[in-house]
């Protein structure tokens, strides 16, 4: 009796199933993590831009003197003097302004601070300054000395006037690591069988400049490198501008994020790189535990780092990855052997009004 021709076939389907499965799964998961990781970046970076447009809008309604700078995030002048954090006379300094508008103490907020209110953070974010409101939805949950906190992305360090943590920004350059050298803490207790793979091309990082969250844009005026960039807030210098497009008694605001992915690991091209002449994309996967500071690259007198804390997950409070953490905040992924940084981008949103109202 001849078998019939559909059972045949059935059975040399046999594992049909499982195979697709494993074809499909890892098509599945990069889908998830791309949709999850750019689609954060969209968001933020809608709800940055409006944050930051509002704002500059909002100051160049304020009542404020012609001849005093606005002072955000000019971190270089603080290296100007030797023993002082506090800038001449700055806007930003004043108490009324930081009620009003911004204050960096408000990067990181313990979520106790917020647990007892009626509507949880709600509450607690209606009573806060204007951007500082703003930028609630764009912070993010970590551990800070075993405290959890919700705060902005960046290196966790101490603005040593006020005693006050807060948020600064690393710009890093990547560099080519040698394979010959052993790889760097956190990866330096290799398995017994040794690093898989063995010859995977990692890159190093150099922290090149660090930013504020929030600052002016600032240029060069005069033509001077001698003396430092200038904001057009003030409607006079002590040099004149002779850059042509610098207009003084404007509101030039710039917003600066560390979108680091949660579910894409940073794999970037180097320059100097030899067995990738063509810079071609991924060929080199980021490490942690090799991020070196450049030289004359410091945070001046007003600011240290702190010492990270314990690295955990934010969603089971245990010891694991977060993409956040680390010394300079630059996020720590585990993969197979070796800690390695999530995908990160900078991104900088900019804002620009003429100042409508001056004061005394």
């Amino acid at each position: 009796m001849r078998p019939r021709q559909g059972s045949l076939s059935a059975a040399n389907r046999r594992g049909q199933a499982l195979l697709e499965f494993a074809i499909l799964v890892p098509v599945i998961i990069l889908l998830i993590g791309a949709t999850i990781s750019f689609g954060l970046f969209f968001f933020r970076a809608n709800v940055l831009q409006q944050a930051v447009d509002v704002t500059a809008q909002e100051i160049s309604r304020m009542s404020l003197p012609p001849d005093r700078e606005l002072g955000l995030g000019r971190l270089e002048s603080y290296t100007v003097a030797a023993d002082s954090c506090v800038d001449p006379n700055p806007i930003a300094g004043d108490p009324d302004f930081k009620q009003r508008i911004y204050d960096e103490k408000y990067l990181i907020i313990p979520v106790s601070d917020y647990e007892d209110c009626d509507d949880g953070l709600q509450d607690f974010a209606d009573s806060l300054p204007l951007l500082n409101r703003l930028l609630i939805s764009v912070m993010v949950t970590d551990f800070v000395d075993g405290q959890q906190v919700l705060r902005y992305p960046g290196a966790i360090v101490r603005n040593t006037c006020s005693d006050q943590r807060t948020v600064l920004i690393p710009i890093v350059k990547y560099c080519h690591r040698d394979l010959s050298e052993p790889p760097p803490f956190p990866n330096d207790n290799p398995p017994p069988g040794g690093f898989v793979p063995s010859t995977i091309h990692t890159a190093g990082e150099m922290i090149v400049k660090w930013v504020a969250p929030v600052e002016e844009i600032r240029v060069d005026h005069d033509g001077d490198g001698d003396t430092p960039p200038e904001s057009p807030f003030k409607l006079c210098y002590h040099t004149d501008p002779t850059l042509p497009s610098f207009e003084p008694g404007m509101v030039a605001l710039r917003i600066n994020y560390p979108q680091q992915a949660t579910t894409i690991i940073n794999r970037i091209a180097l320059v100097d790189d030899v067995d990738n002449p063509n810079r071609k994309l991924g060929s080199s996967i980021v490490i942690v535990g090799d991020t070196v500071v450049a030289p004359g690259v410091d945070l001046g007198v007003c600011y240290q780092i702190e010492e990270p804390s314990e690295r955990r997950s934010p969603a089971s409070h245990q010891p694991g990855s977060n993409p956040n953490a680390g010394t300079y905040g630059l996020g720590e992924l585990e993969a197979l052997t070796r800690i390695v940084r999530p995908y990160r981008k900078v991104m900088s949103f900019q804002a620009i009004y003429r100042r409508e109202v001056f004061g005394e």
